[in-house]
């Protein structure tokens, strides 16, 4: 089911803006690529309770979430991640 929001914009035309989904992920679990598809897993952790003395918190990951993308798509995020990585870098 898609939400929809309507917004007017300069020139009093309506605009329809579709609303993304968006899902917290703690993590990726794998990437694979297989017939020019790319896979990329992602994981949600939580933890477990630990009954030992050491006192060591440990976190149980499940995959939760997969996207799948063309190939071409992982340079696109390659590059994205590059651009914020560099901006961070220099604050």
């Amino acid at each position: 089911m898609t939400k929809k929001d309507t917004k007017k914009v300069a020139d009093s035309q309506p605009q329809t803006m579709e609303l993304i989904q968006e899902t917290y992920v703690d993590g990726v679990a794998s990437i694979s690529i297989r017939q020019n598809v790319a896979k990329i897993d992602f994981y949600q952790a939580s933890p477990i309770m630990n009954k030992g003395e050491s006192g060591e918190q440990k976190e149980f990951r499940k995959v939760s979430h997969r996207l799948a993308l063309p190939v071409t798509g992982l340079n696109e995020i390659y590059g994205i991640l590059g651009n914020i990585l560099k901006e961070n870098k220099e604050k």
